[in-house]
C-alpha cells in the first residue's frame, strides 16, 4: 500500500492556478509553421497520446455532475524549476494531419475533440524535453478564486487525471489501484491523492455548513478528502501562500 500511495503522489500530483479562458481559433499560416517548426525541432519533445486525453474528456462528461458549473481544460506545469514555460507551443500532430494549439495564460489550453480519422492515432506534443512537462486537468468553478478550491471541482479533476494515466502504470499496479477504489476513492487512509499550487502553501482548512477542518499540506501541495462523503461537492478548501513567493 504504501508503495502504491508513493506512486500515486508521483504520478498524480494536480491542479494548479490561473485566470483567463483559453479561446481555441484557428492561427494563421505563418504562425502554425512556426509552431511547428518549434515543436519538431526539439529531438525527443514531451507527449501525450490524444486518445488518452479523450478518455479523460469522457470522464469529465461522465462524473460533470461533481461540477456542473465548470468546462474541462488542462493547463501545462513543469516538473522541475529549471524547465522553461515561456514561449510554449503544442501541437496535435498525425501522419495525415496536424494543428496548432492555442495557449492562454500560464498555458492553459482546451482539448479539441471530434476531430475525426485523421486524428485516430493522433498525439499532443510540446517544444520541450520528454519527462519535463506535466498535463493536468484543470477544473474551476465560477466560486473558486486565487484562494479557494471547490470540493468538487478537485474530485472531477482527479477523475480526469485517472482516466488519462491510468494506463501508463503496470498492469498489477493499475489493478491493485482499481481494487481499492481508484485513488479518487481510495478505501484505505494509506491512499492519497495531492494537488500542486505554483506557491509555497502556509495553511489549509476546509469547510461546509458551519463545519471546517485542517486539510493536510506539504510545501505547494495539499491533500484534500476526496473520498470522505461527510464533505460535500460544494465544501471549500481555503488556502493560504508564502506571500514572499512568485507564481510560477
Amino acid at each position: 500500500m504504501r508503495a502504491i500511495a508513493g506512486l500515486l503522489l508521483c504520478l498524480c500530483a494536480a491542479a494548479v492556478q490561473a485566470q483567463e479562458e483559453t479561446v481555441q481559433a484557428v492561427e494563421p499560416a505563418g504562425q502554425e509553421a512556426a509552431a511547428s517548426v518549434n515543436v519538431k525541432g526539439i529531438r525527443d519533445p514531451d507527449w501525450k497520446p490524444y486518445s488518452a486525453m479523450l478518455k479523460g474528456v469522457k470522464r469529465f462528461e461522465e462524473k460533470h455532475v461533481l461540477a456542473p458549473g465548470a468546462q474541462l481544460r488542462f493547463i501545462l506545469e513543469p516538473r522541475r524549476a529549471e524547465v522553461d514555460m515561456h514561449a510554449i507551443a503544442l501541437r496535435l500532430e498525425s501522419d495525415e494531419a496536424g494543428m496548432a494549439i492555442p495557449l492562454g495564460e500560464r498555458n492553459i489550453f482546451s482539448l479539441p475533440v471530434e476531430q475525426g480519422p485523421l486524428y485516430e492515432k493522433a498525439e499532443l506534443s510540446v517544444n520541450r524535453k520528454a519527462g519535463s512537462i506535466r498535463w493536468i486537468p484543470y477544473v474551476r468553478s465560477a466560486a473558486t478564486s486565487d484562494t479557494i478550491r471547490r470540493l468538487g471541482d478537485l474530485r472531477l479533476a482527479c477523475e480526469v487525471h485517472w482516466a488519462i494515466d491510468k494506463d501508463t502504470l503496470p498492469f498489477a499496479m493499475r489493478t491493485a489501484m482499481g481494487a481499492l477504489g481508484g485513488p479518487c476513492n481510495f478505501v484505505s487512509q494509506k491512499g492519497t491523492y495531492s494537488f500542486s499550487e505554483p506557491r509555497r502553501i502556509t495553511a489549509a482548512t476546509i469547510s461546509d455548513n458551519g463545519k471546517s477542518a485542517p486539510v493536510p499540506f506539504s510545501g505547494s501541495s495539499f491533500t484534500p478528502p476526496l473520498r470522505e462523503q461527510d464533505w460535500s461537492d460544494d465544501s471549500v478548501v481555503e488556502l493560504t501562500f508564502d506571500d514572499t513567493q512568485t507564481a510560477r
